[in-house]
């Protein structure tokens, strides 16, 4: 009854609930990127950021786009060949949909910078 009522209340306020605590997406937009996919989330993990990726070997962009926007995640941090090439990550504000190439030793503190309350 609890929950029925939380949820009444959080749609009547037009109130997005978040279904994650995560707080970065890694996405590619090419295929077999796989390994470049684990290696960038596990660096975010070891820096106690709290990330995740779509779990399908080739996603498409849009779709790891939009799930970040179904559940509430706010960053998107997007590895492409050219990304790796030029030793960049594309970090997008799911919100606003603005994206800033951030120098890849850098993204761990911006990613910091821009979750601060």
């Amino acid at each position: 009854r609890i929950f029925s009522i939380l949820e009444q209340r959080a749609e009547a306020s037009g109130e997005k609930i978040r279904t994650t605590e995560t707080q970065v997406l890694v996405a590619t937009p090419q295929k077999h990127l796989l390994a470049a996919r684990l290696k960038l989330i596990s660096e975010l993990w070891d820096a106690g950021i709290k990330a995740e990726m779509l779990y399908k070997k080739d996603p498409k962009l849009l779709k790891q786009l939009q799930y970040c926007e179904d559940t509430g995640i706010p960053l998107a941090a997007i590895v492409g060949e050219q990304e790796l090439t030029d030793g960049v990550v594309k970090l997008r504000d799911v919100a606003t949909r603005q994206e800033v190439e951030i120098p890849r030793e850098k993204l761990v503190d911006e990613i910091r910078r821009r979750l601060e309350p």
